[in-house]
């Protein structure tokens, strides 16, 4: 049987620009969002680094004008630098938050670094511990007289026992219902109130005391996945297996704080990459006091944007929460 003619296609030339586009179009889309914040901050401040060495000077405005002099190579050299960026940040995003929680394997230095710090936090959220009861303590001294007013010695009695966490004494039934339906906090002051709730909500940022970690990031993380009955010690996995069972707004939630967790993490690590850069760079080019200035900033950078990881981390656990709820 003859072969049949093959048909000729286009030019190799009209082929070129859509296998290129193509092939950026797929890298491009490989990238997650929550890593080009951090890649863009690290390609734009190691530009003006590098130009504040050759100037000699932190005069930004002269910076920047030698930076866009020329367009053309501004182009050729700043897209390839932040897409190679972007990709070293997102490869490391995962390590980066492992890393913040307090994951660390090697020995040394390390170790003894994550004992002093899982030590100071056991202590700490047992001082919160001693703080809430003693705020609760000092609320319901003061709710005490009121309750008596209307309430029998007994159910004041229970109330106190249920504001300490203990057993409820003996009671009638009668007494036994009205406790069902009141709380000692019923004729506490606000603001007496508004002390044990600041200690509390610090409080359960912990996990028990034998899961604490080294870092405050670690263990609001912790503290939320120890609180999850379907998650088997697998929270991605969890998530994977119980996002399409909740509502679009619950996984829009989902999504948004793991971004943002990503992201806020990675900033954190960007930031210290930049103030070791600038101390690199710039000693011996510019007054010590403007470098303190600078690596002041970054560090600054850095710290805010490790709170934001805190904040993004309880929204990302409220989710997990959520979709744990679910039957």
């Amino acid at each position: 049987m003859p072969a049949q003619p093959k048909e000729e296609g286009p030019p190799a030339e009209a082929k070129a620009p859509q296998g290129v586009s193509a092939f950026a179009a797929r890298v491009l889309d490989q990238l997650a969002l929550s890593a080009w914040l951090p890649a863009a901050l690290f390609t734009g401040a190691g530009a003006l680094l590098i130009q504040f060495r050759l100037q000699r000077s932190l005069d930004v405005p002269a910076a920047l004008s030698a930076i866009s002099a020329d367009k053309l190579q501004l182009l050729i050299l700043a897209l390839p630098t932040l897409v190679i960026a972007t990709l070293i940040t997102q490869a490391f995003s995962f390590e980066s938050i492992r890393t913040l929680e307090g994951y660390w394997r090697r020995r040394g230095l390390a170790q003894m670094f994550r004992t002093i710090m899982i030590k100071r936090h056991v202590r700490r959220k047992e001082r919160l511990s001693r703080w809430r009861r003693t705020a609760a303590q000092q609320a319901f001294a003061v709710a005490r007289p009121r309750l008596l007013v209307h309430n029998t010695h007994a159910v004041v009695n229970a109330l106190e026992s249920q504001m300490l966490g203990l057993a409820p004494p003996d009671m009638s039934p009668a007494d036994e219902t009205k406790v069902a339906r009141m709380t000692w906090r019923s004729m506490c002051d606000a603001w007496d109130l508004a002390k044990v709730d600041q200690w509390a909500s610090q409080e359960n940022d912990y996990p028990v005391a034998s899961r604490v970690l080294p870092t405050k990031l670690g263990n609001v993380l912790r503290a939320t996945e120890d609180s999850l009955t379907h998650a088997d010690q697998d929270v991605e996995g969890f998530a994977l297996r119980r996002r399409a069972t909740v509502s679009e707004r619950v996984q829009l939630q989902h999504d948004q704080f793991r971004t943002r967790l990503d992201m806020y993490c990675t900033l954190v690590f960007t930031s210290g990459v930049l103030t070791i850069l600038t101390v690199a760079l710039l000693t011996s080019r510019i007054a010590p006091l403007l470098i303190a200035l600078v690596t002041t900033g970054f560090l600054g950078l850095a710290a805010a944007s490790y709170g934001a990881a805190i904040a993004s981390a309880r929204g990302y656990g409220s989710a997990l929460k959520q979709m744990d709820a679910v039957p």
